[in-house]
C-alpha cells in the first residue's frame, strides 16, 4: 500500500481552525466569503508575525473605549453578562472590495473589522454591535439570537432610555423625513436602529417598527465620495 504524506500546510490549517471562529458577518451570503477570506488572511499573517498584513490599509479603531462604555452599562443595569478576551484586534480596512465587516475569536483575542469606506454612524453602530458579539459570544450558540442581543446591548449602551422617550414618548406611529433626519442627527445613529432601541424599552411597537423600516436599498452606509482627487 502506498504511504501518503503529510502535509504540513494543512496540518498548520487545520490546526489553526480549532482557535478561529466567525461570530458575526455583517451583509448577505454572497459577503461572508469575502469576510471569512480575509479573517482567514489577517489570523494566518498574526499567528506567524504578530502584524497585519502589510498589503492591507489597516487604521485601528479605538475599541477600548467601545469594551469599557459596554461593560459600564452591562453593569449599571444589572445583567452582567459580557465577558470580553484580554486582547482585542478592531479596525478599519480600505479597499477591499465586498468587505462589509465581521467579528471573531482567535485564539484568546477578539477581532473586529469594518471598511473603512463606511460612514461615521454606520461605522460607530457597528463596532458597537461587532465588539458587543465577542462579550457575548460565551452565552449565545445560535449566531443568530447572538446577532439580535448584540444589537441590543449596543444600542442600550449608545442610547440612554429617558433620551430615547424624549421623541418616542407620545406613542408615535408614523415618523416624517425630518422627524427621522432630526433623530438622527441627534444621536449620530440611524434612525432605523434609533427605532430598535425605542421598542426594545416599550416606547413603540414591534408593528410600528416593521412599518417604519427603511428599505435596506435606499440607505446609503458608504461615506459620500469627494469630487477632488485625494
Amino acid at each position: 500500500m502506498a504511504r501518503t504524506k503529510n502535509n504540513p500546510n494543512q496540518l498548520q490549517i487545520d490546526f489553526l481552525a480549532a482557535f478561529r471562529r466567525m461570530l458575526i458577518s455583517l451583509g448577505g451570503p454572497e459577503n461572508l466569503a469575502v469576510n471569512e477570506s480575509l479573517f482567514l488572511r489577517m489570523t494566518d499573517q498574526w499567528e506567524s508575525t504578530q502584524v497585519i498584513p502589510a498589503n492591507l490599509l489597516f487604521q485601528k479603531s479605538p475599541v477600548e473605549a467601545v469594551v469599557y462604555r459596554l461593560q459600564k452599562a452591562d453593569r449599571d443595569s444589572g445583567a452582567d453578562q459580557l465577558r470580553f478576551p484580554a486582547e482585542m484586534i478592531a479596525g478599519d480596512i480600505r479597499g477591499e472590495q465586498g468587505l462589509t465587516g465581521f467579528s471573531g475569536i482567535f485564539r484568546n483575542q477578539g477581532w473586529v473589522i469594518l471598511p473603512a469606506e463606511l460612514s461615521g454612524m454606520y461605522k460607530n453602530l457597528f463596532l458597537n454591535v461587532l465588539t458587543a458579539s465577542i462579550g457575548l459570544d460565551h452565552q449565545y450558540p445560535s449566531r443568530t439570537d447572538l446577532l439580535v442581543e448584540a444589537e441590543r446591548v449596543a444600542l442600550a449602551a449608545l442610547l440612554p432610555e429617558a433620551e430615547v422617550r424624549k421623541f418616542f414618548g407620545l406613542r408615535l406611529s408614523k415618523f416624517p423625513d425630518s422627524f427621522r433626519s432630526e433623530v438622527s442627527n441627534y444621536f449620530n445613529l440611524p434612525f432605523d436602529y434609533v427605532l430598535k432601541r425605542a421598542n426594545h424599552i416599550g416606547a413603540v411597537s414591534e408593528q410600528t417598527v416593521e412599518e417604519a423600516r427603511t428599505p435596506l436599498r435606499n440607505v446609503n452606509l458608504r461615506r459620500p465620495q469627494s469630487n477632488r482627487a485625494a
